[in-house]
């Protein structure tokens, strides 16, 4: 990966999957026309993702499959993403506000087989995102986001679509 810039100039959109032993990327960092990039089991290397996109203001769309407790970090995730799907994330128990809060261009959040997250973010979601899918095994969640009793209803009443398992509840 450390000649990527020189042998893929124009590389738009990016796969790392099963890779527990990549700990960072080149140290030039990511393309800066990176729009797509999608990170699975690899655990090690979403610690250096920060550094790896610096002030990338291109990327849109980041699916991320984690072994972690909580995500994103503050200040981890570019500001201009408009997608963010957390799939495969068996130990994710929050996400943290303050890593998403920011997000001002952040249109879709899409939660799949994330089996540990208990609620979203006591504070909500960003006001920016108008879809949020809740699919796979989320059962937790699923049953805090139903309309209109459930426990975290209030903090996405004002999402325009959302998505229950695969029935469109708003």
């Amino acid at each position: 990966l450390e000649r990527m810039h020189a042998l893929l100039p124009y590389l738009d959109v990016i796969q790392i999957d099963d890779c527990p032993k990549f700990e960072s990327f080149p140290n030039r960092g990511l393309p800066s026309n990176l729009k797509k990039m999608y990170i699975d089991k690899c655990s090690k290397l979403i610690m250096s993702l920060k550094e790896a996109l610096g002030g990338n203001l291109s990327l849109e769309t980041l699916g991320i499959g984690l072994d972690m407790e909580s995500f994103p970090d503050e200040g981890l995730l570019p500001l201009s993403l408009t997608s963010l799907c957390i799939y495969n994330s068996l130990n994710l128990k929050r996400l943290d506000y303050k890593g998403i809060c920011n997000l001002s261009s952040l249109k879709e959040l899409i939660l799949f087989d994330c089996p540990s997250l208990q609620c979203l973010p006591e504070e909500g979601l960003p006001k920016s995102i108008s879809t949020l899918k809740i699919l796979g095994n989320c059962p937790l969640l699923k049953e805090r986001c139903q309309k209109p009793e459930g426990e975290d209803w209030g903090k996405i009443a004002h999402i325009r679509f959302i998505y229950v398992g695969s029935h469109l509840v708003l």
